[in-house]
């Protein structure tokens, strides 16, 4: 069995804690803030669905809801169980490889004056800190709302990467300051 995609991987997380229609799915996406982490749109979910469906990773049934509107629930099957231990396996297993802008930036670097590279690391450190404030209030939402541990790691875990980030920053800034002939053209 191949492994689940990222976007499947994340719809079958959520119908393991309970049977779901896709505008329910929707709302879990947006609330969770998992655009963030996963490859999920609003129209993938109805496409995702729909293909977990075919090859019977997912249930589907109708209900009318206390709205009384049809609604169509998708429950994760047993096949889809087993493909979504063996997927997330791979994942907490396996480090995947990140593409990060700022390399490009870095590489093409020698074409601007070191002033200039100087100022957009600095900036770059800044907006880097302040991502970091951001986490840190997630996490006090989180914490004070009762998310699982498993669940307050992933909102954690980008505090940690941007804080390696800083430490590059500050090696890559020393570096340009170091570098004789610093000029200050702009």
């Amino acid at each position: 069995m191949p492994p689940l995609s990222n976007a499947e991987a994340a719809l079958l997380g959520l119908l393991s804690e309970k049977p779901m229609y896709p505008y329910q799915i929707e709302q879990e996406v947006q609330y969770r803030d998992m655009r963030f982490w996963t490859e999920l749109s609003m129209s993938s979910i109805y496409k995702v669905l729909r293909k977990l469906h075919k090859e019977g990773f997912a249930t589907k049934t109708n209900k009318v809801s206390e709205e009384n509107r049809l609604r169509t629930f998708y429950t994760i099957s047993p096949k889809g169980k087993r493909a979504l231990r063996q997927t997330l396996k791979k994942l907490l297993r396996e480090p995947e490889h990140i593409r990060w802008q700022i390399d490009i930036g870095t590489y093409n670097s020698d074409l601007l004056p070191d002033k200039k590279i100087l100022d957009c690391l600095t900036a770059y450190r800044e907006n880097l800190l302040k991502k970091i404030e951001g986490y840190k209030e997630l996490l006090h939402f989180l914490k004070k709302s009762g998310c699982p541990d498993h669940r307050f790691h992933v909102a954690s875990r980008p505090m940690y990467l941007l804080k390696g980030e800083i430490a590059w920053v500050d090696s890559a800034l020393l570096d340009v300051k170091k570098k004789k002939g610093v000029t200050h053209e702009q």
